[in-house]
């Protein structure tokens, strides 16, 4: 195991548990619908925006430390390109926290600006988890038609991968990815920490 593949290794491990807490959490607060609990998160800053933004930030990490290797062993340059573009579209989804931080620290917005803010916040952030869907389904469906030599955990990744969007595109079994991605970490740390990077496509 290489030192550089360690600390994206150990990080998968973190977000693998710190991504249900966060949304079990959140979306577990107690609105009387999903857009009163979600805008009731908007309109207040806390620790969880904090956990939001470190979030994103290991998610951005570990897709580029994931591109590097994929860059090297690849005959193929999409993979490295679709995972820079989901790492874009995490970095949008993520700055959506910005809403927060202008109803905490700006001025005392009016109802009718304040339903606008969080209908903003809402469209950002569902276009981008559209977008990151589309992205990670053909991520998956490229690794998995990339060689027969790939890793078998490369492989298994990939193929959680694939279930978590076909879950998200459903909507009504989104709830389920609190689960399964969390495995798909797990299975992408073990990628990272056991070294099996020889992804060479002939």
């Amino acid at each position: 195991m290489k030192t550089e593949h360690a600390l994206p290794g150990y990080l998968a491990v973190a977000l693998a548990l710190l991504f249900p807490v966060y949304w079990v959490s959140v979306l577990g607060a107690g609105g009387e619908s999903l857009f009163e609990t979600i805008r009731d998160d908007v309109m207040r800053l806390n620790g969880w925006d904090a956990l939001f933004v470190l979030i994103g930030a290991i998610e951005i990490y570990l897709y580029l430390s994931l591109r590097k290797i994929l860059a090297q062993r690849l005959n193929t340059a999409l993979p490295a390109v679709l995972l820079l573009m989901m790492a874009i579209v995490v970095g949008v989804f993520h700055a959506t926290v910005l809403f927060d931080l202008a109803f905490a620290a700006g001025p005392e917005f009016d109802p009718a600006t304040a339903e606008q803010l969080v209908l903003a916040s809402m469209v950002v952030g569902i276009a981008g988890l559209f977008v990151y869907a589309v992205l990670a389904l053909v991520l998956s469906i490229t690794l998995l038609r990339a060689s027969a030599e790939s890793p078998t955990l490369l492989k298994v990744f990939a193929i959680l991968l694939l279930a978590c969007c076909v879950l998200q595109f459903t909507i009504v079994f989104g709830f389920i990815n609190l689960a399964l991605f969390p495995v798909a970490l797990l299975v992408l740390a073990a990628f990272f920490l056991r070294g099996e990077h020889a992804v060479e496509v002939v």
